[in-house]
């Protein structure tokens, strides 16, 4: 579970749930809404739903560079253990 403090408790509660259609992908530090249609597709969202805050940009794009620059393909290499959660962004 993740450690992060999100904007709201309505974004807490919706996070946490498995039934909500939004969800928290710690390692990118992103909000996304699942794509219903029985795959694993989202849709990266920017604001709350609730509070209508501005939500954290996204570190997808810096977690690829950060592996690539340590010569790892997450495609094909083992991902290190603190790449998998929020910890190589919040230390």
């Amino acid at each position: 579970m993740s450690t992060f403090s999100h904007c709201c408790e309505s974004m807490r509660i919706a996070c946490d749930d498995p039934d909500y259609p939004v969800v928290f992908k710690a390692k990118f530090r992103e909000y996304a809404i699942k794509i219903l249609d029985g795959g694993i597709s989202s849709l990266v969202i920017s604001f709350c739903p609730w509070s209508g805050d501005r939500l954290p940009e996204s570190l997808r794009d810096e977690w690829f560079r950060r592996l690539e620059a340590q010569g790892i393909d997450p495609g094909e290499d083992p991902v290190p253990l603190e790449f998998r959660s929020e910890e190589w962004y919040s230390n």
